[in-house]
């Protein structure tokens, strides 16, 4: 081959059968690099080269595909993502009728009490109230005492409420073994998305099979493994591990959701004679008590919970130091319902005493409103009374629309309530024919007479209006020797005696009043278990301020010696305000102008009394700032809403407020005329007249119109305006 010997190539394809040959025969190839094509030849029906069957190529498609199948399956079935719904933290489940396929009738209501106490130990999951789903199930045209949450049932109840899932639970007895199985339904399709099962011998493997499924829904839900493991307790500690205990508290539950107090304090007593240490129950007990004014048995129910703290969820205990907070410093009850709603902000009921308490005791209304407004959640089965709460609020704003907007929406969902506030919001937008229906059209809760608080608020309206008349038809119908009355509203209603007759008395009349309550009223204070301490300082504190206004300065200085510590305590803010004012009066009487008038500038914080005002108006008008005086007055003016609203003094100073916002009219009039402007001067007393017409004045005030009006005449016309 010569040269061409370096481009020879030489090739073995293998062994080849041909048709018609029996041996197999050895095939080669050879040829020139870049001429030959160096390649097998290819299969065709003449010929083929000799390979093993499971080398043929139909045969490797065949495995190819089973090798593809023998990897995939398993890779589905293993790494193929759960069923789950779209659940996200603070989302709510529905928990479902127990489907009780034994013979034990009290796992009936017992097991579905004890999963809603474990799954309420999570801040992750919420469960909605049974009072919510009994609600939204006759809003479905259903009996509630008679309805299964069964599957359908409950996932339109979930879809009605915002629920993310449905939870149904199951109990049997299979082989010997108890079963108990939780499924997790998505309300939208109403199909299981997963189940879980836990299995145990006799009763008291019950609450542990319950505890195991509870934390592996909350996993399942997608909260931590370390965080349900950290925050939860067992359901033997925190419920009770007396079946018979459990079942009375959830029959107390559902008492409770009816209305039916006195029969669900019955079923928790029972369930505490059961079980003493059953602390959830407890608390449930002094709940329902504490609306009743049986405030020393609540205190004592709420430390024999506490007592066992560790039979109690993080959540009950902070609840429980919650209510018994209130025992003991307002500052420290405000605190405390803040913490709890901070860590639990879907706890309705802690979100409305969280805002009733900063209305109440902080005299803080924006932070209240906005407390409030978290708290009329569609999920909230008391929605109709947290409207009422923000409407009244939004009175105290002087938001006048939004409050009646608000009241609107606490009727359609039948709250019941005596309307004060909303025939206030009405008053305070003088409209004051509209009164007399809102009032007959409230309810009162539990079919009781009307309360001490109508009373006050129809004598505000009285004067508000300036009808005299009804007034002093009013003031004659008030015995506050009522041997109905407590000794709160007994007080009340001296106090309210006293506060008219300093506001519209002649000055030989406020000489001889009795600023110092009786002994007999005090001796009832005293006994009251039930009459808090701090309440009987506000009066003091009252009486004294009303004294020292009035320029009877030992006498207010007596009163102030009678008061407890709690007055200069930081934890009183209102007793505190309440002695900033009175004492204000007395250092301003004794000379003391600038460091009385400077304290009570520097409270003004939006959080003060109505009464810091008319007292700073009061000072400046006898220091003779008239500028500063015709401020506080406007300001008096054009807060009736705020003067309506404000309770947390107490209801003997309402008349008071109300009253001072019309006088605020007649303030202007005369601070203006004294700085000369007559048109002001004019228009104030316009004003003042349209409301409290000249004719039906009270004395004193009619000589002060007199004076005011001579005045007036004698400044000289205002200029013409072009």
């Amino acid at each position: 081959l010569g040269e061409a010997l370096e481009k020879v190539r030489w090739r073995t394809h293998g062994r080849y059968r041909f048709r018609g040959v029996p041996d197999p025969v050895a095939v080669f190839e050879v040829g020139e690099e870049g001429l030959a094509p160096l390649k097998a030849p290819p299969w065709s029906s003449k010929a083929h080269r000799e390979v093993p069957f499971w080398r043929r190529p139909a045969t490797v498609v065949i495995e190819a595909v089973l090798l593809v199948a023998l990897i995939a399956v398993p890779l589905v079935f293993f790494l193929r993502p759960d069923p789950a719904i779209a659940f996200a933290k603070r989302d709510w489940v529905v928990v479902g009728s127990l489907h009780n396929l034994t013979s034990e009738s009290v796992f009936d209501d017992a097991l579905e009490s004890a999963l809603r106490i474990g799954l309420e130990q999570s801040r992750y999951v919420n469960v909605l109230p049974d009072l919510k789903v009994r609600d939204t199930i006759t809003r479905m045209q259903r009996d509630p005492d008679e309805t299964e949450i069964d599957r359908k049932v409950g996932s339109e109840v979930a879809i009605r409420d915002g629920a993310r899932a449905l939870i149904l639970p199951t109990i049997a007895e299979i082989g010997g073994r108890v079963r108990i199985t939780a499924e997790l339904v998505d309300p939208q399709t109403q199909t299981t998305v997963y189940s879980e099962t836990a299995d145990g011998i006799g009763k008291e493997s019950i609450l542990p099979s319950l505890d195991a499924i509870n934390s592996r829904l909350r996993v399942r839900l997608g909260e931590a493994l370390a965080t349900v493991s950290s925050e939860s307790l067992p359901l033997e500690k925190v419920a009770t591990s007396n079946l018979d205990a459990l079942r009375l508290y959830s029959m107390a539950i559902k008492a409770q959701a009816v209305g039916d107090i006195v029969q669900a304090n019955i079923q928790l007593r029972s369930a505490l004679r059961l079980d003493p240490g059953f602390g959830t129950a407890r608390i449930e007990l002094a709940t329902n008590l504490l609306p009743l004014g049986e405030r020393q048995e609540v205190s004592e129910q709420l430390h024999l919970a506490l007592a066992s703290a560790d039979r109690l969820t993080a959540r009950h205990t902070l609840y429980a130091e919650a209510l018994l907070a209130d025992f003991s410093s307002p500052r420290l009850a405000v605190e405390k319902w803040q913490a709890l709603t901070t860590a639990y902000p879907d706890m309705f009921r802690a979100q409305g005493a969280y805002a009733y308490f900063l209305w109440q005791y902080a005299n803080d209304f924006q932070r209240a409103i906005d407390v409030a407004r978290r708290n009329i959640s569609e999920q909230n089965p008391n929605t109709g009374i947290g409207h009422y709460l923000l409407g009244t609020l939004l009175l105290g704003a002087e938001d006048f629309p939004g409050a009646i907007e608000q009241f609107g929406e606490a009727e359609k969902l039948g709250a019941k309530v005596q309307n004060l506030m909303l025939a206030s919001t009405h008053a305070a937008m003088r409209e004051f024919g509209k009164i007399e229906n809102i009032l007959a059209a409230g309810k009162i809760h539990g079919g009781g007479s009307r309360s001490i608080e109508e009373t006050v608020a129809r004598i505000t309206f009285a004067i508000d209006a300036g009808d005299w008349k009804t007034l002093e038809s009013l003031m004659t119908t008030i015995n506050a020797t009522d041997r109905s009355l407590d000794p709160a509203s007994a007080q009340t209603l001296d106090d309210l005696k006293l506060a008219l007759a300093t506001l519209f008395a002649t000055t030989e009349k406020n000489q001889s009043l009795d600023y110092p309550p009786s002994k007999a009223r005090q001796a009832e204070a005293r006994n009251d278990k039930n009459y808090h301490a701090r309440s009987w300082n506000a009066h003091l504190l009252f009486r004294a301020w009303a004294a020292a206004r009035s320029g009877h300065v030992e006498i207010a200085k007596a009163l102030l010696a009678q008061m407890g510590s709690e007055v200069r305590d930081p934890g009183f803010p209102t007793l505190n305000k309440l002695l900033l004012l009175t004492q204000s009066l007395l250092d301003f009487q004794s000379g003391k102008h600038e460091e009385a008038l400077a304290r009570l500038q520097s409270s003004i914080d939006g959080k003060e009394l109505y009464a810091t005002h008319i007292t700073l108006m009061e000072l400046l008008l006898k220091r003779g700032d008239y500028p500063a005086a015709r401020d506080q007055a406007r300001w008096l003016a054009s807060h009736r809403g705020r003067a309506y609203a404000e309770t947390t003094a107490g209801d003997m100073w309402l008349p008071m407020n109300v009253a001072q916002s019309n006088i605020a009219l007649l303030v202007d009039a005369e601070c203006s005329m004294h700085l000369g402007d007559a048109a002001q001067a004019g228009k104030a007393m316009a004003d003042f007249s349209k409301h409290w017409p000249e004719r039906d004045l009270p004395v004193p005030l009619k000589e002060r119109v007199d004076r005011l009006a001579l005045d007036i005449e004698k400044l000289p016309a205002p200029s013409a305006v072009r």
